[in-house]
């Protein structure tokens, strides 16, 4: 295996604390991936999951972190399915962005009013620090909440769940239409 972190990415900055992509709490963590709601986007329901050490390619992956990402793909879809009632899911990697040559996948609820501006691959312009009207923190905590209560219900037993307390600091403006602790 090789080196853990790798010092210029930002994925690996960001596991080791030094920056943060996202503006929620961690949604979960697994032996080899952590799942976060990314920052800042238009979307409600883009998650990313990240490999917990640096890896640059799909071939370099071990198959305990591929048979992982499986059962994980396949929670985090139906979580989203059920919380955003999505039309599908789209799935995308493509570790080549500036500072993020890093294994992550992209999971985004594709609702069933979509606009054909975000169709497909165009769906990258709804990311990223060009977005206008990125959703707040306070937007996004309550489908955060919703995921990791399917996840606590639904995920294998053999994926550990390992989120922090929410604190009531980051409820602070947070209305929720519906029960989702």
């Amino acid at each position: 295996m090789k080196k853990k972190w790798d010092e210029n990415c930002k994925s690996c900055q960001a596991m080791q604390g030094l920056i943060s992509i996202t503006n929620t709490p961690r949604i979960l963590e697994t032996p080899h991936w952590i799942v976060e709601h990314i920052y800042p986007t238009s979307i409600k329901g883009w998650l990313v999951v990240v490999l917990k050490r640096h890896c640059r390619a799909l071939h370099d992956l071990t198959e305990e972190e591929l048979l992982e990402f499986g059962k994980l793909l396949k929670s985090l879809c139906g979580a989203l399915h059920e919380a955003l009632q999505t039309e599908s899911e789209y799935v995308i990697q493509f570790a080549e962005g500036e500072g993020f040559n890093h294994v992550h996948f992209h999971i985004i609820a594709r609702l069933q009013q979509w606009p054909d501006k975000l169709r497909g691959r165009k769906v990258m312009d709804a990311a990223g620090s060009d977005v206008e009207n990125p959703l707040s923190s306070e937007e996004l905590m309550p489908l955060v909440l919703e995921i990791r209560k399917y996840l606590q219900k639904n995920l294998p037993a053999e994926l550990s769940i390992k989120t922090r307390k929410v604190s009531r600091e980051e409820f602070k403006g947070v209305n929720f239409d519906r029960e989702t602790i």
